[in-house]
């Protein structure tokens, strides 16, 4: 039991979190329930991020309620698929930056966890936390490089910047027109994976060490937005911003007031042209690295299915954590949804438009209860992806 002189406490109140506390004066018996998204997205739920304090030594079960109603909830053509809580478990971390997986359970309509803790506080989180201050971290310590520049796409609902790295080479003197690349990440803030694969793959772009990433820059400038939906992050939203939107289904007529983010990022890009994009996810229930490309799109063509199944092999080819032949989750649409990034972005530049999706469980040829997909796994994955492009970006265009 919680007592004076060791006081248990448990809340959501930090930065990105997220969670309703229903009771916390039992160690063992700590009882807790997810939040739902503002906006209609019956999908909006899932997400959870706390703090545990004066819990050293104690045996803790912490039991999240209801969380079968969620599970109902899936995308279509799913049912064959095992749920998003079923054979997981939540990252624990005590300082924030480095995060470990404890198993977890199904208990009736529960999701039931049990740890002793080392320390006396300690975080607890769906998939490792990706919080503002380690973006901004992140950021400001790759300004050194003469690679990179630090601007703003725009801004958010509620005002916050949304960051926007552009890299290339720092000469002017390319063997060829310089391909617009761009990556964006977080449109789903809860899809914590996609911003650990964007640090590694922006370190190493920036890396002068690096002979591919020099090539590859020769040849690109890549526009990178970290997090597309900063609202989201801070608010500790699953996957709407803080007017209730579904970024990934905004792009075809964004809202200015509405999704403000996806109108600032498809003006520069008008701006700047498209000859690739990257929009960067993460997926509950899959135990895979998933690549969908622009094969559904109404101006699909011989051109971009050879392109996209190139990128799919080179990355093969760079590592073994992205794997061929996993095909789309529940079938392929017989038309992309144009309110997507990816296919919105193929579709009006004509270009090879990919989403990526990382599991928040592991990939289903390299189980590792001790070493699931982790933020470290994430990072390396990133730094392959430079491969992968520099593999396709001299034939991006005819």
């Amino acid at each position: 039991m919680s007592t004076p002189e060791r006081p248990l406490s448990v809340g959501g109140d930090i930065p990105t979190g997220s969670i309703e506390v229903l009771s916390a004066s039992d160690p063992g018996d700590i009882r807790l329930r997810l939040k739902r998204d503002p906006g209609p997205d019956v999908l909006a739920i899932g997400y959870y991020h706390f703090r545990a304090a004066g819990v050293r030594g104690r045996r803790c079960r912490f039991r999240i309620v209801d969380v079968r109603k969620d599970a109902a909830e899936r995308l279509a053509g799913r049912e064959d698929y095992e749920d998003g809580w079923t054979g997981t478990g939540p990252h624990a971390s005590y300082d924030r930056r480095h995060w470990f997986r404890i198993p977890a359970a199904i208990d009736g309509a529960d999701y039931v966890f049990e740890h002793v803790p080392e320390h006396d506080v300690c975080y607890y989180a769906r998939w490792a936390a990706y919080p503002p201050d380690r973006l901004l971290d992140f950021v400001a310590g790759c300004q050194g490089s003469p690679r990179l520049r630090v601007g703003t796409a725009g801004r958010s609902v509620q005002g916050r910047d949304l960051d926007l790295l552009t890299i290339t080479a720092p000469d002017d003197t390319p063997d060829t027109r310089r391909r617009a690349c761009w990556i964006v990440a977080r449109q789903h803030p809860s899809e914590t994976m996609a911003s650990w694969f964007v640090e590694g793959l922006v370190t190493r772009l920036l890396d002068p060490h690096d002979p591919v990433a020099a090539d590859l820059l020769r040849h690109a400038v890549v526009y990178v937005v970290p997090d597309m939906n900063p609202d989201g992050t801070a608010l500790g939203h699953t996957r709407a911003n803080a007017a209730g939107a579904n970024l990934n289904r905004e792009w075809i007529a964004p809202d200015p007031e509405r999704s403000p983010e996806v109108h600032a990022v498809r003006t520069l890009m008008e701006r700047t042209g498209v000859d690739f994009a990257c929009d960067c996810h993460g997926d509950e229930e899959l135990r895979c690295n998933f690549l969908g490309g622009p094969l559904e799109i109404p101006s699909r063509s011989a051109r971009l299915d050879g392109l996209f199944h190139d990128f799919e092999r080179a990355w093969h080819d760079a590592s073994p954590d992205y794997q061929l032949g996993h095909p789309y989750p529940g079938g392929a649409p017989a038309t992309a949804d144009l309110r997507m990034a990816w296919n919105w972005i193929a579709e009006r530049f004509d270009c090879l438009s990919v989403l990526l999706e990382q599991p928040f469980k592991d990939t289903a040829w390299r189980q590792n209860a001790a070493l699931p997909w982790s933020p470290e796994r994430a990072v390396r994955f990133g730094a392959s992806f430079v491969d992968a492009l520099h593999g396709v970006v001299g034939r991006l265009r005819p």
